[in-house]
């Protein structure tokens, strides 16, 4: 699983960056859905969409509130948090020793206990907690361009990113310049 899935998940609520106010909820795209799960490494086989979908929804709009709270340098309300770790609660993990194949080392290994779907969420949930306990929660943040308002995690050396990407900097830019010229 991808360290950034979280980041793709949140942004799964499209906002087109060049303000013509189009939004498209991605989660609800068959063919974006199954390309998110791939990349990721996510195992979805067997989970109905009238369940994946929904309960990826719920999860997205958790992770949101919380991103928006540290983007504007605030703590999650204490209901998030208990909702994040119930998403971990309910997809618990089992240590697994697999033996060693013909003069390899064996393998320790970590196999979910919950249902897939449940187990799959808990792996988002779990990417994004990482990103909160092991990163620094104020890189957490949200694109500059009101149009875009990607989430990202800002890795820059001194935290001073403003845009989720170079794209959305340059169009800022543009658009600074020309009102300007009209001044």
């Amino acid at each position: 699983m991808s360290e950034d899935v979280w980041a793709d998940l949140l942004n799964s609520d499209w906002h087109d960056h060049l303000g013509s106010g189009r939004r498209e909820d991605r989660l609800e795209n068959p063919a974006w859905r199954e390309h998110f799960l791939e990349s990721h490494g996510l195992d979805a086989s067997g989970i109905p969409a009238g369940r994946l979908v929904p309960a990826l929804h719920g999860l997205r709009g958790l992770m949101r509130r919380m991103a928006d709270a540290y983007a504007a340098r605030q703590t999650p309300a204490p209901a998030d948090w208990e909702a994040l770790n119930a998403h971990l609660d309910r997809a618990p993990l089992a240590r697994r020793l697999t033996p060693p194949l013909r003069g390899s080392k064996p393998r320790l290994s970590y196999v979910p206990r919950a249902g897939r779907l449940e187990a799959l969420l808990g792996d988002v949930a779990y990417a994004f907690g990482a990103a909160l306990a092991e990163g620094e929660p104020s890189r957490i943040k949200i694109c500059g361009n009101k149009d875009c308002l990607w989430v990202f995690y800002d890795r820059s050396r001194n935290s001073s990113r403003k845009w989720c990407e170079a794209t959305c900097g340059n169009l800022m830019k543009v658009r600074r310049f020309r009102t300007r010229q009209r001044a």
